[in-house]
């Protein structure tokens, strides 16, 4: 989810070519992966959200690659409806970003983890606070008793 390697110390070495992750798991392997995934963004996104921890602003001040993109997601696309944002993302990143020059492998690919992904954590967003209206519970207490997520 949103990973990024910080080296705080050793050495480095540049490519000069692509590098390609072909990952081996199986579909199965990568959508459970992924179910996981989207349950802790919808948390983070919450998080953000109603302010219950400053941790995730602090970040907003790194003027590395994670603080940009950090930055980038909180000041623009977390501010974006819900659902309308898979959208918007998919559009980016298949037709702005040529994306659509990958291929069928990388039309699954955008369509997967640019859009379905993206439309997943929306979807965990909008169950958890529906549960939290209609059951009259914090968005804290509904992450505890049914998610198992404990949040200060």
């Amino acid at each position: 989810m949103d990973e990024h390697v910080i080296l705080n110390h050793g050495d480095t070495i540049s490519m000069d070519h692509d590098f390609i992750d072909d990952n081996l798991n199986n579909m199965n392997w990568w959508i459970e992966k992924h179910n996981g995934y989207s349950l802790r963004e919808a948390v983070e996104f919450l998080i953000y959200k109603y302010n219950f921890t400053t941790e995730i602003k602090t970040e907003l001040n790194n003027s590395s690659q994670e603080g940009k993109k950090r930055k980038l997601k909180n000041n623009y696309y977390n501010r974006l409806p819900l659902f309308l944002r898979p959208f918007i993302y998919f559009f980016y990143r298949y037709i702005l970003k040529l994306g659509f020059l990958d291929g069928k492998r990388g039309f699954i690919w955008h369509i997967l983890q640019g859009f379905w992904y993206r439309f997943l954590v929306d979807t965990k967003i909008y169950q958890i606070e529906r549960i939290s209206k209609e059951s009259g519970l914090s968005i804290q207490e509904v992450l505890d008793r049914d998610f198992g997520i404990k949040i200060k």
